[in-house]
């Protein structure tokens, strides 16, 4: 008989493949991000300098990413040389040119001392993210700041931002 695999490894073992839930409205209905927003700094590199996700949290974060289906990793077209990328293969969604960063780039984490991630969004969800306080617009290039995930609600938004982001670049309505 197979052992259990301990807590720590059931957490980041990959998640089945994903439907997009129907939006009968053009909001998420994000719930206000609590306290205060983080430093951010920028434009180039642009990213979080305070409220530091947890490893763990963001070490989550990036195995639920690399877990889409289609998705491939490879090295960032336009951040920061360690950052961790997703990209779509040629041939594959039909999202808008606006729905990418670079190529086919269209979501990257930073760095473990920084932990936010950069993704393109529609401009009704980007709207609401800044509202509601969970990211902020690049000051140049066309993507939204997430602020990195502190605790499990806020992995399970910054997530939910992470598969809009994917579902407009593979051109889901």
């Amino acid at each position: 008989m197979e052992a259990a695999a301990p807590q720590l490894f059931r957490a980041l073992t990959p998640r089945p493949a994903l439907r997009r839930p129907e939006r009968n409205t053009i909001v998420l209905s994000l719930p206000p991000r609590p306290g205060a927003a983080p430093r951010v700094f920028g434009p180039a590199p642009h990213g979080q300098g305070s409220q530091i996700s947890p490893i763990m949290m963001q070490e989550e974060l990036w195995g639920r990413m690399r877990a889409l289906p289609f998705v491939y990793m490879a090295p960032t077209l336009v951040s920061v040389s360690h950052a961790r990328s997703l990209f779509l293969p040629e041939g594959i969604g039909t999202g808008p040119d606006e729905a990418f960063q670079g190529g086919r780039e269209f979501a990257h984490i930073h760095p473990h001392h920084d932990g936010s991630l950069h993704i393109t969004l529609p401009k009704d969800i980007e709207a609401e993210v800044i509202e509601a306080g969970w990211g902020v617009h690049h000051p140049v290039q066309n993507v939204t700041l997430i602020y990195g995930p502190r605790n499990s609600a806020e992995l399970e938004i910054a997530w939910r931002l992470v598969q809009e982001s994917y579902w407009y670049a593979l051109g889901a309505k």
